[in-house]
């Protein structure tokens, strides 16, 4: 008897866990997110950071981290940005951070992987993950 209240105990935290993992999935925009994800570093470079559930995966972490970056480089008037100097921390939650730096038209050249702000905000249409 003792034995199936501590096995029905267990299945309960897992489903309270799983399910909570689901709903702290979700996006959240640049203006709605607290004042430490973003730090300004220099004029035109910033440290980005984004965190979600230990759940969410690193495929929808890295378009969630684009958006803000996205979301950042036009909040500045700039029109592109290029990432790097990323640092991703896994434990309960996932945390990234990323060195973003920001540039204003006419397009830079000689920068790889320079991304157009309006093209990704465009492009990463945010939708709630199914549980």
């Amino acid at each position: 008897m003792q034995t199936n209240r501590w096995k029905t105990g267990l299945l309960f935290l897992m489903l309270i866990a799983s399910l909570a993992g689901c709903a702290t999935a979700h996006y959240t925009p640049l203006g709605d997110a607290g004042s430490d994800v973003v730090e300004q570093l220099k004029e035109n470079m910033y440290r980005v950071e984004y965190r979600t559930s230990a759940f969410t995966s690193q495929e929808q972490l890295d378009r969630y981290l684009r958006r803000r970056c996205a979301e950042l480089t036009l909040r500045e008037g700039h029109d592109y940005f290029h990432m790097g100097g990323r640092l991703d921390v896994l434990g309960l939650s996932r945390r990234t951070a990323m060195t973003v730096t920001l540039y204003k038209n006419p397009k830079p050249v000689g920068i790889p992987d320079l991304q157009n702000a309006k093209d990704v905000f465009a492009e990463t249409i945010i939708t709630p993950p199914s549980n």
